[in-house]
């Protein structure tokens, strides 16, 4: 009886069987940490940038709404294990866009009178379980995520209005959060970040940002447009006064200024607020000419011609009063 007793106990372990067996069941994880990359990898594109960049991120997505099991049977779904974070997903946007735009050649945080502000909002950021190979233990999945972005100047003006860039990911694989990955440093590169960079650049002509409105911060080319001013009068020694005259409400008019007698030469570089290449048309460089015992006269400047001209000349030729 004993040998019959041995050889069914090596026949039951030759079958991977005990008398009190049980089917053995699949462990999986109760928690999967997601780690999103906060540094970025990337070769410096740009330099010498004029002005520097701040960057904003909020997220319109909740951190546990990331995976989307609505594919998977519902067995299957109550026991997929729940995914975790350490960052929250705008903490780690923005710790990897602190390190992307600092390598691709961005002055950071650098002068907060003058930055410009980069604003992100992740608007969508999920990947798709869509089914579970038990046998082979491989998920199919996959991922994307959408952004909006947009460029403000350092008086929070709109300089680029609010754009879309997204990126996805998928995979066949055990690893169900790699798409998200993908997805992620996708959407953050296809920001169009030449557009970014020409933004920051202090353009050489006024026409090439014919939009862009003086603020006084010095950041367009009207501020750094030189104009050279020649006046000059017959008798010499009379006072030269200037003013702006406006016809529209983006410029104000302003009170005559001295700015010294005849003859008056100068180069100088245009503050006027609220003007823009565009506008210049609409806008007038008052200059009069002044001395005791003479009739004041006053000759009117087209602004967009003395930009393009870059120059302001004039001969006044004055008038006793008593020969009036």
């Amino acid at each position: 009886m004993r040998h019959i007793l041995t050889f069914i106990s090596f026949a039951l372990l030759a079958f991977g069987l005990t008398p009190n067996a049980e089917a053995k069941k699949e462990v999986r994880p109760s928690r999967i940490n997601l780690e999103l990359p906060t540094r970025a990898n990337i070769s410096s594109r740009y330099g010498n940038l004029d002005y520097g960049l701040r960057i904003q991120v909020n997220s319109d997505v909740g951190d546990r709404d990331i995976i989307n099991l609505y594919d998977l049977p519902s067995n299957e779904a109550k026991s997929f294990p729940s995914v975790e974070m350490d960052n929250s997903l705008a903490e780690s946007v923005e710790q990897y866009l602190d390190s992307y735009t600092t390598q691709l050649g961005f002055k950071v945080a650098t002068n907060a009178n003058t930055d410009y502000i980069l604003k992100v909002t992740v608007k969508d950021f999920r990947v798709r379980v869509r089914n579970y190979n038990v046998k082979k233990k491989i998920y199919n999945s996959s991922a994307a995520m959408v952004i909006n972005w947009e460029l403000l100047d350092a008086q929070y003006k709109t300089v680029i209005s609010s754009t879309t860039s997204t990126g996805r990911g998928s995979t066949r694989s055990s690893d169900i959060l790699s798409p998200l990955s993908s997805a992620y440093t996708e959407a953050l590169s296809n920001i169009d970040w030449d557009r970014i960079a020409s933004a920051l650049r202090v353009a050489k002509t006024a026409r090439q940002e014919a939009n862009k409105e003086v603020t006084g911060m010095g950041n367009t080319a009207l501020e750094h447009s030189v104009i050279r001013w020649n006046i000059v009068s017959r008798p010499q020694g009379s006072d030269v006064y200037w003013r702006v005259v406006s016809s529209t409400p983006d410029v104000v008019n302003t009170n005559s200024n001295f700015v010294g007698t005849t003859p008056y030469e100068s180069t100088e570089s245009f503050d006027i607020k609220g003007l823009t290449y565009n506008n210049s048309g609409n806008v007038q460089i008052e200059v009069s000419c002044e001395k005791p015992g003479y009739v004041t006269q006053r000759k009117r400047f087209n602004l967009r011609q003395v930009i393009d001209q870059k120059e302001i000349s004039a001969k006044f030729n004055l008038v006793k009063e008593d020969e009036e």
